[in-house]
């Protein structure tokens, strides 16, 4: 296969539906909603359109039809596996033949702006009659083990982040839920913060409290899933290492090995033109290139070994065909032809006999799972916008660009909702307190002033007007320095006594401007911390979390 210069234009596949990026703007006001594209088109889409096997890449190309097939197989054994691992109802037997409507995020506590994603899955797949599926990206490391709470310094608000332990390297996958007095001590400080006990915080920490699993991502999803369950929504998680252990996975990443250099010539290509296209001059956003040489090629994927953290794939040539890590080694050259089910099937041996994982990376992720498993795919912002990268790489390599949206959600706390009030115009204040430095009596009526206030303000207006017509003067002779300027140095320091004068005739005015100055600036402060849209979705009353959910489902009813 020919590498091109450069991508060609979107082929004429079959129309489908993706976000349209002019739309994509990050809710941040309180009852904010973003579905896009709306939610009755979504819920349209799913009740029109064919069923994943009969459309898309499933209709056009056999080799990725048999992996489509597999991969949903595989797929439906490890959502059976995880809901008995945690305790929740498998899902139904005939899931298999139903619309799949897929989201998914970091395995971490995370806001309602995440979660509409969820809702959205949940309420889009009880209306087509499908199954809705959350992945837990448990190949992602996490930023926080815990989260950050509100809380009063005494007049100042302040965010505070609560954790049981510091942040790892390593894959949630591999994280260990905190046991013990850890989780107990973890606990009781986050009942020392009365501005998040809330009912949902209260339903969520007992959960938490009383699992002792010591599996993070499994304790985390249990969670999670009851306290999803006690809204009505109901939603399978399954793991991506729990995906990414079967052969379709595998296959599907040696498609990218057998076309590794043509396919990371088209990846970077598309990353090059929605750099240009976005006027994006930082190389490494919305993420690197692929390193790309004459041995060398490294791919859209990780790789590590059980409980150590990630490493770029790279695919090296001398020699044969080898993926290697630290002193292990994995030939492939012998997996560069035959049946794709077949070649998976070893490569997954291979990399399990030697202690690897194989995961994807961004792109990769969702390139897999919105061809071969989702009937629609539900993105949050970031992945709704760099999957405009990924239709253009499905585009060339498949000629099809599967259906997907976004959803968020602009979800404050009350106490943001009672905080909304009616904030001085701090840059007005601070223009202000700078002309007070040199027009102090500019804080009071002009006939207010008294009378040794006004001799003071004539004075320094006749010193301004003698230095303006000497700078004049100087000017059209063509003076720079000498008699004239040293006369202006005399008026200068002259207007600096002047006006030290004037301030402290009205310092009680100016101490009055910079205490409304600093009492803003708290108050700006304070609006900023209470409307910080990341807090943990537990952190807001039952009631509102309802109302959230309520307002997507009838949106999609609608």
């Amino acid at each position: 296969m020919e590498t091109p210069a450069e991508l060609r234009p979107f082929s004429s596949a079959p129309a489908t539906l993706a976000p349209n990026p002019a739309a994509i703007i990050v809710p941040r006001r309180h009852h904010d909603i973003l579905i896009e594209p709306p939610a009755r088109q979504l819920a349209d889409f799913l009740a029109t359109s064919a069923t994943f096997h009969t459309r898309g890449a499933a209709a056009s190309d056999s080799e990725i039809a048999s992996l489509a097939r597999l991969a949903r197989q595989e797929l439906m054994r490890a959502m059976v596996w995880f809901a008995q691992e945690t305790g929740f109802p498998v899902p139904p037997a005939d899931s298999q033949n139903k619309p799949w409507v897929i989201t998914g995020h970091q395995v971490e506590f995370y806001h309602p702006g995440v979660w509409s994603k969820v809702i959205l899955a949940h309420a889009l797949a009880a209306r087509s009659g499908g199954l809705a599926i959350d992945l837990l990206v448990d190949h992602d490391t996490v930023d926080h083990l815990g989260f950050a709470v509100p809380h009063w310094n005494g007049p100042r608000l302040e965010k505070k982040t609560v954790t049981w332990a510091e942040a790892s390297a390593l894959p949630a996958e591999f994280l260990s839920a905190p046991q013990g007095e850890q989780k107990t001590q973890w606990l009781h400080t986050l009942e020392q913060f009365p501005l998040i006990q809330t009912d949902a915080m209260g339903d969520f920490t007992h959960v938490l409290r009383q699992d002792s699993d010591s599996h993070y991502v499994r304790w985390m999803s249990r969670s999670r899933r009851t306290f999803e369950n006690s809204f009505g929504i109901d939603v399978q998680h399954v793991p991506c290492s729990y995906l990414c252990s079967g052969v379709a996975w595998h296959g599907f990443a040696l498609l990218w090995l057998r076309q590794s250099r043509n396919w990371c010539n088209i990846y970077n290509t598309a990353l090059d033109q929605y750099r240009a296209e976005n006027r994006i001059v930082n190389p490494g956003r919305p993420m690197p290139n692929l390193a790309v040489t004459t041995n060398e090629l490294e791919l859209p994927f990780w790789i590590y070994g059980n409980d150590q953290p990630r490493q770029r794939l790279v695919l090296q040539q001398n020699n044969g065909l080898y993926l290697q890590l630290e002193s292990r080694r994995i030939d492939v050259a012998d997996l560069m032809d035959g049946p794709l089910p077949a070649g998976g099937k070893l490569l997954c041996q291979r990399l399990a006999e030697a202690g690897l994982n194989l995961r994807p990376r961004a792109l990769t992720l969702t390139m897999f799972v919105r061809l071969l498993l989702s009937d629609v795919f539900i993105h949050g912002i970031g992945g709704a916008l760099y999957d405009q990268m990924t239709d253009r790489i499905m585009d060339q390599l498949f000629g099809v660009r599967p259906a997907y949206g976004c959803a968020s959600a602009g979800w404050l706390l009350p106490l943001a909702q009672e905080m909304d009030v009616q904030q001085a115009d701090i840059p007005q204040l601070k223009w202000q307190r700078h002309h007070v430095r040199s027009n102090p009596e500019l804080l009071v009526p002009l006939a207010a002033l008294t009378d040794k206030a006004l001799g003071a303000v004539h004075q320094r207006r006749d010193l301004i007007s003698a230095v303006a017509r000497s700078l004049g003067e100087d000017r059209q002779n063509h003076r720079r320095r000498g008699e004239h300027w040293l006369q202006r140095r005399a008026k200068f320091q002259d207007l600096q006594e002047i006006n030290a004068q004037l301030l402290a005739m009205f310092q009680p005015q100016v101490d009055a401007l910079d205490q409304h100055m600093r009492e803003a600036e708290v108050i700006q402060s304070n609006v900023a911390v209470a409307s910080w849209r990341e807090y943990f979705i537990a952190l807001h009353p039952r009631a509102s979390l309802q109302e959230l959910i309520a307002e997507i489902q009838s949106r999609v009813q609608a």
